[in-house]
């Protein structure tokens, strides 16, 4: 008679499983407490909350057909908990929650030690239009619409103020920070798609000393901005077309990833050009007109990062208009990674190329992303 073996899995201690659900969207992981008495308390004591609204603007599935209300799905999962369990993790991605409850969710994970908040936000009259100038469609700007404006929901003030949490994420915001703002923990900070009418961003980056990954992503109000840390370790920032000047003192800083416009001749000013890595720059408008002393700002940042080892381009001329300068650039750099993404429609542009790689020496990795003529 054969011996009946266990589930092995159900035999791990607590804390391995706890670990393993933690990894799970909350939707996912709860459904495990009706496995057996084994997992019945184990997700109480995950210290996780993930959860994604699936209404989708005025499509959305009607209260009746919802099998729980997300409302109440998010405020079971935090209070669902058991004694002793802080919600370490809240990530949310939501539609139009109510004020009231949207406050007592954040004042509860924040209260409890959150380490890491991320929370995307979503409107009835929210627009996906990418804030870009240069974008396909004629009504493309680097704004927010009209009727957008003021009517994102402002920040809970109780944030700025957690001395716990090491990761902060907000996407369709308005920033409006307290008097003093305490983030002696905060490590990663990305702002997508925030609105800052009095121009706080600033006094929230001033307030981050231990700062080392920092995203800004469509964000208009993006001016002159300082970034102080000297842990500063990546900086990313995308299409935000009016930032004039990125200071970024850190002397460690590895990883600068620029998409935007031909960006300004001094656009940024970087403590250490040769501790830079990794560079990444996407020019989202058509240079095909522009003149080599117009893209002597990106050549210029190239140039500088003497010790690159990874290197991604996104062009939109083709390789032929500007293998030249192009070429010049990256000669006597130390890659080893080199992405490439251009118009290649003809035999010189991929004469072009071949041109460009025989000048890098050593290279590794390749990546090409070719494009086809515009329509």
């Amino acid at each position: 008679m054969k011996r009946r073996h266990g589930d092995r899995l159900s035999g791990l201690p607590d804390k391995v499983l706890e670990r393993i659900l933690s990894s799970l969207p909350s939707a996912e992981a709860v459904r495990t407490s009706a496995l057996s008495r084994r997992w019945r308390d184990v997700y109480a004591a995950v210290p996780v909350v993930d959860l994604v609204d699936t209404k989708v603007g005025r499509t959305h599935l009607s209260y009746d057909d919802l099998k729980v209300c997300f409302d109440q799905q998010v405020t079971g999962a935090i209070l669902c908990k058991s004694p002793g369990t802080p919600v370490r993790a809240f990530r949310l991605d939501v539609f139009s929650p109510p004020d009231a409850l949207l406050d007592q969710w954040i004042g509860t994970v924040v209260s409890s030690g959150a380490e890491e908040i991320d929370v995307k936000l979503r409107y009835w009259h929210y627009s996906k239009r990418r804030l870009c100038p240069f974008g396909p469609s004629k009504e493309a700007s680097a704004d927010f619409q009209t009727y957008d404006l003021n009517r994102f929901t402002k920040t809970h003030r109780c944030i700025f103020g957690c001395r716990t949490l090491r990761r902060l994420r907000l996407k369709n915001w308005t920033l409006e920070l307290p008097l003093s703002v305490a983030l002696s923990s905060l490590e990663t900070l990305c702002l997508a798609r925030i609105m800052d009418p009095d121009k706080q961003l600033q006094q929230l980056l001033s307030n981050c000393p231990q700062l080392a990954d920092l995203t800004l992503q469509e964000c208009p109000s993006v001016g002159k901005i300082t970034v102080a840390s000297v842990h500063l370790r990546s900086f990313t920032m995308i299409c935000c077309h009016h930032a004039t000047r990125i200071g970024l003192r850190s002397p460690c800083l590895q990883s600068l990833r620029y998409k935007g416009g031909l960006p300004r001749k001094s656009l940024f000013k970087v403590a250490n050009y040769p501790a830079v890595m990794a560079l990444a720059i996407e020019i989202c408008e058509d240079i095909s007109t522009k003149e080599q002393t117009d893209v002597a700002s990106v050549t210029r940042l190239i140039t500088r990062c003497t010790n690159l080892t990874y290197l991604h381009l996104s062009l939109r001329p083709s390789m032929a208009y500007c293998s030249s300068w192009l070429t010049d650039a990256v000669s006597g750099l130390p890659l080893r990674r080199f992405g490439l993404r251009s118009l290649l429609i003809n035999d010189q542009d991929i004469e072009s190329v071949v041109a460009l790689l025989c000048d890098i020496q050593n290279l590794e990795f390749l990546s090409l992303f070719p494009l086809g003529a515009p329509k």
